[in-house]
């Protein structure tokens, strides 16, 4: 199945754009764009009038041309601004509909689908819906419908397209190409019912049908709808798939899914790259006793240099995975979302710091982005709303990911009118904190958060609010307040009552924590040894797992229904994927006799949450 990213669909629409802009302008739009009586003057000369009307038509192409120009030259706010200029300003002559068409272009690539869609409609109601112009502007409200992730809606779009599609035919069914290759069988089905025959892209759509027939096993329905493609008379390569799938010469297209694996299991992190094999072909395994089609993985040892990643990574690609876990590194998975020739080719990181450029269908379990704030705002929410608390201060760890959680958590806070009385960084490595600790109780703040590094700052921090005069203050703590060894070594007089945010709640039903554990150590006979490597490993194969819908071997399909997660149980947190990220369900907590319970539960069972209670006496 031919592919293109958004690129490639962006520069088949310019082309479409450009083919047919004389042709558009030549019919002649409005009626003051036709000649009519009183155009030519006494003796044959034309009219003032006319003359007029001429020199707008010239300067009208003259902006279009500089338009189409900045257009060509990539810069799109200018093209846009100029289209716009002789859209509103030069209506009345025959460069409206090509400035349309540029204005909804060039809106485009700025990445403004919805707007260009507007633009485009207005153009479409400039033509009866029969007219062959109308072509140009539905094929690019597809394309728009299809970044936007709505495929059914652009299938739907290109159909209604006028039977002549004429010179661009073949640039429509490019757009055709790569939207069927989103939808399945049923969706593929529904779309060409609705449709008459003879229009030129329907088989485009009965060609993938056709495939997507044998691919399930119903070899004579698929070479039936084959052979109703062929009296189509299809372009390549739909013609040349239906003639080989009506002759029989491919009797099946059985899918054996293969996922790619990208680690360092040699070099200086090795031991990382170890766990994390273990956990995917643990995730691997429990896949394949369940369902029919057995995955198999291809592993490739990236020496923990990330440099080779992208190397490993067009590798695969040539091997026919249909998605890639790893690498570790962020870099390694920038290197590699960049390398992939088909950006439809899911990559999924298990640890990597940051998707450094969210390029498309790339994915890291460890982003700090989402890991961070995202529990920082709920708890910001939770101590306002359901605690009731106006004033608050913040010690946050002087690192770039201790400054998102203080602008996490005074965003949530101001949004719903309270306020951040005082803020200060610490050092994580610090062995007391009277300094920072003296300096929001001289701010009289009702809570403090103090997110941390490392469960060790949180074991040293943790008694010294009451050591330096912190008594009646709500203690707020993040994800590492939350680490086994907190509630083992801190002694509860201490933290009993400070709520912390976390992705990750061990104990809860929600997640697949200690099922995970339970089938890690029987597998490989050892512990986990406090490492959630395994685990994030597990969990990033088992949503590309989850993503796999039987009979659709596409990659296009699987990083479709990758998107489309909601609410999957793991190991390591609930997740969904939303806004081109892998986010988790932040759980609240409160610590209680050396157990993490569910806030909300402690705040509804009538007990104050206000930290230790001996201190309050």
């Amino acid at each position: 199945m031919l592919s293109m990213n958004r690129a490639s669909l962006q520069t088949w629409m310019w082309r479409i754009t450009g083919a047919i802009t004389l042709s558009v302008a030549g019919f002649g739009l409005t009626c003051a764009s036709a000649g009519g009586p009183g155009g030519v003057g006494p003796g044959g000369a034309p009219s003032s009038a006319d003359r007029a009307r001429r020199a707008r038509e010239r300067e009208a192409a003259r902006v279009y041309r500089l338009a189409q120009g900045e257009f060509e030259a990539a810069d799109y706010v200018a093209a846009e601004s100029l289209a716009a200029k002789l859209v509103e300003e030069y209506s009345d002559t025959e460069w409206l509909g090509p400035g349309l068409l540029l204005s909804a272009r060039a809106t485009l690539e700025r990445n403004l689908p919805e707007e260009a869609r507007l633009r485009a409609g207005r153009y479409l109601r400039l033509f009866r819906a029969s007219d062959p112009r109308r072509a140009p502007a539905l094929t690019l409200i597809a394309t728009t419908l299809y970044l936007e992730g709505h495929p059914l809606e652009a299938a739907d779009s290109l159909l209604a397209t006028p039977a002549d599609l004429g010179d661009v035919r073949e640039e429509a069914a490019q757009v055709a190409r790569q939207v069927v290759s989103d939808l399945g069988l049923g969706e593929i089905e529904a779309v060409a019912a609705r449709w008459p025959r003879e229009h030129p892209l329907q088989a485009v759509f009965e060609v993938e049908q056709a495939s997507l027939l044998l691919s399930a096993g119903e070899t004579d329905r698929g070479r039936e709808i084959a052979e109703g493609a062929l009296r189509l008379d299809p372009l390549e390569p739909e013609r040349n798939r239906a003639r080989r799938i009506a002759s029989g010469e491919v009797e099946s297209q059985s899918w054996q899914p293969t996922i790619g694996v990208v680690l360092p299991l040699s070099g200086p992190l090795e031991a990382y790259g170890r766990m994390a094999e273990e956990g995917i072909r643990l995730a691997v395994d429990e896949y394949n006793q369940r369902h029919y089609d057995e995955v198999t993985l291809v592993v490739r040892d990236d020496v923990d240099d990330y440099g080779r990643d992208g190397e490993l990574v067009r590798e695969l690609e040539r091997l026919g995975v249909v998605a890639i876990v790893g690498p570790l590194r962020s870099e390694g998975l920038e290197i590699a979302a960049r390398a992939r020739r088909d950006s439809d080719l899911l990559i999924v990181s298990p640890t990597a710091l940051e998707n450094l450029s969210f390029r498309r269908n790339t994915f890291s379990l460890w982003s700090t982005t989402e890991r961070v704030t995202r529990g920082a705002r709920a708890l910001a929410g939770f101590a306002v709303r359901d605690l009731q608390i106006r004033r608050f201060g913040v010690m946050y760890p002087s690192t770039e990911e201790g400054r998102m959680q203080l602008a996490a958590f005074a965003d949530g806070v101001r949004a719903r009118g309270a306020q951040v009385v005082a803020s200060i960084a610490y050092e994580d490595t610090a062995a007391t904190f009277q300094e920072p600790l003296s300096f929001l109780g001289a701010a009289h703040p009702q809570a403090i958060y103090a997110p941390a590094s490392t469960s060790r700052s949180v074991i040293q921090l943790a008694p010294q609010f009451s050591y330096y005069g912190l008594r009646g203050v709500q203690v707020l703590g993040d994800a590492e307040w939350s680490a086994p060894e907190v509630l083992r070594l801190v002694e509860p007089r201490f933290i009993d009552g400070t709520v912390v945010s976390t992705f990750l709640d061990r104990s809860s039903p929600s997640v697949r924590w200690r099922e995970f554990v339970e089938l890690y150590e029987r597998t490989y006979r050892k512990g986990l040894q406090g490492s959630l490597v395994p685990a994030l490993a597990y969990d990033a194969t088992q949503l590309i797992l989850a993503a796999l819908p039987w009979g659709f071997p596409r990659r296009s399909a699987i990083a479709r229904s990758f998107r489309e997660i909601r609410g999957l149980p793991g190991a390591t947190g609930v997740f969904t994927v939303e806004h081109e990220a892998v986010t988790r369900r932040p759980f609240l907590l409160q610590f209680k006799d050396r157990q993490l319970v569910p806030a909300f539960d402690e705040l509804r069972g009538g007990e104050r949450i206000t930290g230790d209670r001996e201190w309050r006496r």
